[in-house]
């Protein structure tokens, strides 16, 4: 691998990193203000995983023609790693949030269909 090929991978590991960071911040910013939307979230998603289609390649690339990686890969690659680890279990708090307000929400949801079901009911009988 050529060493402007190998500054490219640190280059996209370091974007990659700092997606994710971002991507965290924007998780505990919604946990602060839960009224904030998860398309957010999606964007963030969309850019991680452009980056991770462009650094896939690179990366097969130099494990193929290095055994180990260089201390500044490893380094940025273990870092990478710990943001990720840090994020899953605000993912996962997040996201048990999300399914508990829902079934908060739900008969709130469910009767209040029921009584414009019933007001039509009553319209369509009444005007009959």
């Amino acid at each position: 691998m050529l060493a402007h090929e190998e500054q490219t991978l640190i280059d996209y590991t370091i974007k990659l990193k700092q997606q994710y960071q971002s991507l965290s911040e924007i998780v505990d910013a919604i946990e602060r203000e839960p009224g904030r939307g998860v398309e957010a979230i999606n964007e963030q998603m969309k850019q991680i995983k452009q980056t991770e289609d462009l650094l896939r390649p690179l990366r097969e690339r130099y494990q193929e023609e290095h055994e180990h990686a260089s201390g500044q890969i490893k380094a940025l690659t273990d870092e990478t790693i710990d943001v990720v680890k840090s994020l899953m279990p605000k993912l996962a708090g997040l996201e048990k949030a999300s399914v508990d307000s829902l079934r908060r929400l739900f008969p709130k949801i469910q009767g209040s269909v029921r009584a414009v079901q019933m007001q039509n009911a009553y319209r369509g009988n009444h005007h009959a």
